[in-house]
């Protein structure tokens, strides 16, 4: 907000007291008046400048959270697929180190069994030497029955020997076989061991992106609730400024133009007019609060009503007797209720928090609708309130009281 505002709206309050704050006309001249609202109309085009700028700020922040919202969505599917891939690598690694295991298992019974069969061969090689070689050729032959038996004795002796030493081959043979395939597995394991390091390396790297992409997000939440408090109190400062610009209008007519005894007061007007006899005026369909945005182009599009913020409680009241025609959720507007009145007005009333009527029932002026909230596309708690004659927008502050 620019230093110039604040000090204008100081010097309108303090300074300008008689102008503003309804007493005699005559204590500033026409001129004087004059130059006082060319002065609150720069401040306010100013402000507006500032209120502008803002928005678009919001707006921006608005769109760079919804891309932090993706990016974070994101990184936390990477996050679950990862987890996945390092339990199937545990998985992995815990089933090839069993298969391990048990081809070592399967080796030292390979090697036992060569062990055995080399303690038998041995054993007979030594029974051989002490028989003299021979001896156990004639121990075949005198234990023969006949020379046909003595032939089979020797070739089954022959072939013993010779079944041990295929059998010891064979086992040897396996051995390899099982040492090879033993090999091929460490390999297998050693990779799984160094695919466990890049998944590990790659989880911390995505954990750490999580966090600085959260600790982003909340720096720019924070940024867009200061630009939100901002807006706000740029709003409340215009409200401000065009109160004063009124009053300066209204003692400027007061000089050119005065007030007969046949005219009556302004006010007067007002409180006698109603929608229910003369089709004109609506009440204020707030509890307090005041006017935080107004009819007209907003941040790139129309606004189709005012917006009524800071209420003293969140109560929204029928602007006048009328029938709820709508009563629901409304895309942009979030849940709203419609009320065509006499006269061919129709208020419209949004983003309320609840709804307290339906659609047919019979409502009067000040009867309780629902409560002000920020449902649909809202940035904040409020009221945002249209007005229709006919099927044609209105501006509201030409009909509330």
């Amino acid at each position: 907000m620019k230093r110039k505002i604040v000090t204008m709206a100081t010097m309108a309050v303090v300074g300008f007291g008689s102008v503003f704050f309804g007493t005699t006309a005559s204590a500033d001249s026409l001129e004087d008046l004059k130059d006082k609202e060319t002065e609150l109309q720069q401040d306010r085009k100013d402000l507006k400048a500032d209120l502008s700028e803002a928005e678009s700020e919001v707006a921006d922040i608005l769109i760079e959270l919804e891309e932090m919202n993706v990016e974070v969505s994101r990184i936390q599917k990477a996050l679950e697929e990862n987890k996945a891939s390092m339990k199937k690598n545990e998985e992995d690694i815990a089933h090839t180190q069993e298969e391990i295991d048990l081809l070592e298992e399967e080796i030292a019974e390979l090697e036992e069994a060569i062990e055995q069969r080399f303690d038998i061969l041995k054993e007979r090689a030594v029974a051989y030497q002490k028989s003299g070689g021979d001896i156990s050729y004639l121990e075949v032959l005198f234990g023969s029955q006949s020379f046909g038996d003595f032939i089979s004795r020797v070739s089954a002796i022959n072939k013993i020997t010779d079944s041990d030493v295929t059998l010891m081959e064979q086992i040897e043979a396996d051995k390899a076989i099982v040492e090879e395939k033993q090999d091929e597995v460490v390999v297998k394991l050693d990779e799984l061991k160094d695919l466990k390091q890049e998944l590990e390396g790659m989880q911390a790297l995505i954990e750490d992106q999580e966090k600085e992409t959260k600790v982003k997000q909340a720096n720019l939440k924070e940024k867009e609730e200061k630009l939100v408090a901002k807006v706000e109190e740029l709003k409340l400062e215009d409200n401000k400024l065009a109160a004063l610009e009124k009053d300066v209008k209204e003692n400027m007519a007061a000089l050119t133009k005065p007030v007969t005894k046949t005219q009556p007061a302004p006010d007067t007007k007002v409180a006698s007019d109603s929608v229910g006899s003369s089709g004109g005026y609506l009440a204020w369909p707030a509890v307090g609060g005041y006017i935080s945005s107004y009819v007209g182009p907003r941040w790139g599009r129309m606004h189709n009503g005012i917006d009524i913020a800071r209420p003293s409680n969140h109560n929204i009241l029928a602007a006048a007797d009328g029938v709820v025609t709508k009563a629901g959720s409304a895309g942009g507007l979030g849940n709203r209720v419609e009320i065509e009145h006499s006269g061919g007005l129709k208020t419209i009333y949004g983003h309320l928090s609840s709804i307290n009527v339906s659609v047919g029932q019979q409502v009067s002026t000040g009867t309780v609708i629902g409560i002000m909230g920020s449902t649909g596309n809202s940035t904040g708690i409020h009221l945002h309130f249209e007005v229709y004659k006919n099927g044609a927008l209105q501006d509201p502050m030409n009909y509330l009281n």
